[in-house]
C-alpha cells in the first residue's frame, strides 16, 4: 500500500510523494538504531567520567595520606631532637649538681669560689663551670643575663633559684630542696624551700639551656 504524501512550496505545483512500507521501516529502524548508539556512547561517556572522578578522588586521598605520613615523621624527628637536646642539658645540670652537693660543710667565704670556701654566686658559677657552662660572677647576673627563666612549677635539678629581690641565689636539687651557700658563719648546706625560702622565692633562671624547636603542625 503506498501512502500519498502533498508537498507544496510557495508558487509551486503540488506533487505526490509515495512512501512504500518497506521504506517507512526502514526509516524508523535507522532513527532506533541511531538513538541506541547515542544512547550507549553517553552510558559510555556517563562511566569514564565516573572513572575520572575515581581516579582524582583517590589521587587526592592518595595526597592527604602522603602529606600525613611526611608530617608524622618531621614530627617524629623533631621530638627525638627535643629529647636529645633535654636529656644533653639534663647529663650537663646533672654535673653542676653534684660538684656543689660535694661542697656541703665547706665555709661561707665573702667573695669566694673555692676551693676553700663560696659566697653564694661563687658556688653556683663553679657550679656550673664544672659542667662547661658559664655564667656571671654576681647573682643579680645570673638571672638577668641567663635568658632561660623558669616559673616555679617547672624546676629541674640544676636550676639556679633566687631570693631577697635577687640578692641571694642557690641551684635546686629536686624534690624542694636547694644547696647553697647562706651567709657568714655558715657553711654549703642543703634547704627546703619553705618558710623564708618559700615566701622570699623570687624566681629561677636555666644556665646552658638551648630554646627547644616546636613540634610542627603543619609541613608548610
Amino acid at each position: 500500500m503506498s501512502i500519498p504524501l502533498r508537498a507544496a512550496a510557495c508558487g509551486a505545483v503540488g506533487v505526490a510523494l509515495t512512501l512504500t512500507p518497506g521504506v517507512a521501516d526502514a526509516a524508523s529502524a535507522e532513527r532506533a538504531d541511531s538513538a541506541q548508539v547515542h544512547a550507549g556512547q553517553t552510558a559510555t561517556g556517563v562511566r569514564a567520567e565516573r572513572s575520572r572522578m575515581r581516579a582524582g578522588m583517590h589521587s587526592r586521598r592518595s595526597r592527604a595520606e602522603v602529606h600525613a605520613k611526611m608530617l608524622a615523621a618531621l614530627q617524629r624527628a623533631v621530638r627525638k631532637q627535643r629529647a636529645q637536646m633535654i636529656a644533653q642539658w639534663d647529663r650537663r645540670a646533672d654535673r653542676a649538681v653534684r660538684h656543689a652537693l660535694k661542697q656541703l660543710g665547706r665555709p661561707y667565704v665573702w667573695g669566694g669560689t673555692g676551693p676553700n670556701g663560696f659566697d653564694c654566686s661563687g658556688l653556683m658559677q663553679q657550679a656550673w663551670k664544672q659542667a662547661g657552662v658559664t655564667v656571671p660572677r654576681v647573682s643579680y647576673d645570673q638571672y638577668r643575663k641567663v635568658r632561660t627563666h623558669i616559673a616555679r612549677k617547672n624546676l629541674r635539678p640544676g636550676d639556679l633559684v633566687f631570693f631577697n629581690k635577687l640578692g641571694h641565689v642557690g641551684m635546686y636539687v629536686g624534690d624542694q630542696h636547694f644547696v647553697h651557700a647562706p651567709r657568714p658563719g655558715r657553711t654549703v648546706t642543703l634547704e627546703k624551700l619553705r618558710g623564708y625560702y618559700d615566701t622570699g622565692f623570687v624566681g629561677a633562671s636555666r644556665p646552658g639551656w638551648k630554646p627547644l624547636p616546636e613540634v610542627p603542625t603543619e609541613l608548610w
